[in-house]
């Protein structure tokens, strides 16, 4: 039997180099070529600098959605060389990968065991939204580490956690989501420093640019936003996505969305007032943000890295044999992607292209179980790390 074990541990860590090779052979390909998405906040961000109006600029192909003060992160990287700036953009979100798997045990159990650490990133290697994350330049790593950094300090340095929280929401602008959590669990020192972190990133924001790009923001660039059409497409994988490649009705899009966002907002809010298990609700928020998300692209999915480990530490923890099947048919479903969708879409056909809602809806279903089941399963650990 051992000598079966150090074979499969041998065949496991040689997997895990293999699929780092393959990792480090993409990032090396990413950095020779182009991040687009990139690209795009290193252009607003140097219009930024030098006073100019990002929203505005007709070199960056796809508009700018952030608001300015995100773009106040990436000011230091126009201070090089483009090539330079996109390399060491790139290998920060590779590495923070990375981090956030670590991270993310430790918040866990308190202790990373390395043979977890190889499996959840072996498996993270593989599954496309890592991939598109990294591909597209986009920040969702880094925004997830500084928010389980927040995570990881709430319980003992709450006002350290706000300021983390504040930092984090002024990079990730939808990561406001997550003050509704620190509201239920009435944690005001959180919730004060966050806010007035978030106020100081728009003031200096204000001092390098002027007040009116905050309105030209607000009036010109939220409005085509907020607008529902469109959302079909397959990389919008939220439950938007899902309804619209059902209808193309955007009307009823947004009643179906609205009826679904109250519903879910009443259910988590409901599970953080009523159970105890600080973790698991915090999952819960993570997996429903995604969900909720009008525009919930792909790349966004790496966010489910902490509950993906949560859920899955409890249920090899607690033996809870009947939900492994259902957790890995989310994993796949989640790591999936049609390089074709176009072949998919015409209705009821187009309704397999919702592979990445079905299995973040499959891992918000098994997050509620273990909620609600808490007290029958003598769930006992509460998240007091720090």
């Amino acid at each position: 039997m051992e000598r079966l074990n150090n074979f499969l541990r041998g065949a496991l860590i040689g997997f895990f180099l293999v699929s780092l090779g393959l990792a480090l052979s993409s990032l090396y390909k990413i950095i020779s070529t182009s991040a687009p998405d990139f690209q795009v906040l290193w252009l607003a961000s140097r219009d930024l600098l030098t006073g100019k109006n990002p929203y505005l600029n007709p070199v960056i192909f796809t508009g700018v959605g952030y608001p300015a003060n995100t773009l106040l992160f990436y000011v230091p990287l126009t201070l090089l060389p483009f090539r330079v700036a996109q390399g060491l953009f790139t290998c920060l979100s590779f590495a923070s990968f990375f981090t956030v798997i670590y991270l993310s045990l430790k918040i866990v159990s308190g202790k990373v065991n390395w043979l977890y650490f190889v499996v959840a990133s072996t498996i993270g290697l593989w599954a496309f939204p890592f991939k598109f994350t990294l591909g597209m330049g986009q920040n969702n790593l880094l925004a997830l580490l500084i928010l389980l950094v927040c995570l990881y300090f709430s319980k003992k340095k709450p006002y350290l956690a706000g300021i983390i929280l504040g930092i984090a929401i002024s990079f990730k602008t939808i990561f406001a989501f997550f003050l509704l959590f620190f509201i239920l669990k009435r944690n005001w020192k959180i919730l004060i420093y966050s806010v007035l972190t978030v106020l100081i990133f728009i003031f200096i924001t204000i001092l390098l640019s002027n007040l009116n790009l905050y309105v030209f923001y607000l009036e010109k660039v939220i409005p085509p936003l907020l607008n529902y059409s469109g959302r079909e497409i397959y990389f919008n994988q939220g439950f938007m996505g899902f309804v619209s490649r059902i209808t193309p009705d955007v009307p009823l899009r947004n009643l179906t969305n609205n009826i679904f966002s109250v519903l879910v907002l009443a259910l988590i809010s409901a599970f953080s007032l009523m159970r105890k298990n600080y973790l698991l609700q915090f999952s819960l928020f993570v997996v429903s943000l995604v969900l909720l998300d009008s525009l919930s692209w792909q790349h966004h999915f790496v966010w489910l890295i902490f509950p993906f480990i949560l859920i899955g530490g409890v249920l090899f923890k607690y033996r809870l044999r009947k939900l492994f099947l259902p957790f890995v048919v989310s994993l796949f479903l989640i790591g999936w992607n049609f390089k074709n969708p176009a072949a998919f879409s015409y209705f009821p056909v187009s309704l397999i292209l919702s592979n990445t809602f079905y299995g973040a809806f499959i891992l918000w279903i098994i997050n509620i179980y273990l909620l609600f089941s808490e007290r029958e399963l003598h769930l006992n650990f509460d998240g007091d790390t720090g």
